[in-house]
Formats: C-alpha cells, sequence, structure tokens
C-alpha cells in the first residue's frame, strides 16, 4: 500500500481524528493513545514512518478532498468518499452552482451577508450560513456520482422527493434564480 493510500485509509476510512479511535486501531485500553503520543500529528508520524514535513506535505495534498469530508461527509453519503480523486472530479464538475437554478457558492455567501449572517429568515435552520448541498437526483437510489448534484438549500428543501429533477428544473429552478437575482439586486441597489 503506497503511502498516499495508508495515510487515507487511516484519515478517512477509519477516521481516526481522535486518541480514542487510536486506541481501538491498535487494541489498545482507552487512554493507552493519549499517554503514548502527544498529539495526532505524531501518531501519523509514527504509524507512516514519516517525519513533520513529510505530513505536512500529505495533509496539504489532501486539503481540498478534506474540505469537503469535514463539510459533506455522513454515512449516507460515504460511497461519494471512498475516492479522494474520483470526488473531486465530481465537485469541480459541479461548477460551484445549484445543478437547478445556477446560483453559485459566492452568491449564496453574499445573500447571507445580505440577511446579517443567516440564508434563513427564522435562525433557526442549519442551513442558516447558505451552504450548496449534496441532493440526490433519484431519491430512490443512493448517493453515488451519477445520481448526485450540488444545490441550493432552496431547491434542495422544496424539490424534496416530491418532483423530479428535470420537472424542477423546468418549472420551478428559474423562479428560484430569481428570487435569489432579486435579493442580489435589490442589495446593489442600496
Amino acid at each position: 500500500m503506497s503511502l498516499n493510500d495508508k495515510y487515507f485509509e487511516l484519515c478517512y476510512t477509519k477516521r481516526i481524528h481522535e486518541f480514542s479511535k487510536i486506541d481501538l486501531y491498535k487494541n489498545w485500553t482507552n487512554g493507552e493513545a493519549k499517554e503514548r503520543y502527544k498529539s495526532l500529528n505524531s501518531f501519523y508520524q509514527d504509524e507512516l514512518n514519516i517525519d513533520k514535513d513529510k505530513l505536512i506535505e500529505l495533509k496539504s495534498k489532501y486539503k481540498k478532498f478534506n474540505d469537503l469530508y469535514s463539510k459533506y461527509h455522513n454515512k449516507n453519503r460515504k460511497e461519494l468518499f471512498e475516492n479522494s480523486d474520483k470526488l473531486l472530479t465530481w465537485y469541480d464538475e459541479q461548477k460551484n452552482c445549484c445543478n437547478y437554478c445556477n446560483i453559485s457558492q459566492p452568491e449564496l455567501h453574499r445573500i447571507v451577508e445580505i440577511r446579517s449572517g443567516n440564508l434563513t429568515l427564522n435562525n433557526k435552520s442549519k442551513r442558516s450560513k447558505g451552504t450548496l448541498e449534496i441532493e440526490k437526483l433519484n431519491p430512490d437510489k443512493g448517493y453515488t456520482y451519477d445520481n448526485s448534484v450540488l444545490c441550493c438549500p432552496l431547491c434542495n428543501n422544496a424539490k424534496s422527493n416530491l418532483i423530479s429533477a428535470d420537472k424542477w428544473r423546468t418549472y420551478f429552478a428559474p423562479a428560484m434564480k430569481k428570487y435569489y437575482n432579486a435579493i442580489l439586486i435589490e442589495d446593489n441597489r442600496e
């Protein structure tokens, strides 16, 4: 197994991000990893037999993947995160915008700024930061590369599993884009 593959396995497959996970991985008693290693980086350096600079290089190589992993990974989307190159290719194909209404991530963030830090009106939703979400095109299928797209919180929430992707694009996505544009245009006038 290559060094990259081993790092990926430890960090993203086995998800070793805390000392208790090291204990499980090594079959040690609870707390033993914390006694042996002064940091998680020390564990990775020891386990991969590399120095600090090489670990920094590995982390840098996986930075974009790690950012997406931190933002989107969950047990339902596990298949999407099994290969960093495939995920990054899929993500780049999404063009950082909603697959339905085409609002971009920077535009969503601008709307959050306009609304004083929240996308929602009531400040209660997890979607309040206006991050593009991963949506299944066909709700009966899993999160696979050919069945997943990025979409805005409004399209994802409103479309849900009630309307097909094609019908949503035809009938509702133009209205969503018009709504977003109205918010952005109004802000530019002020």
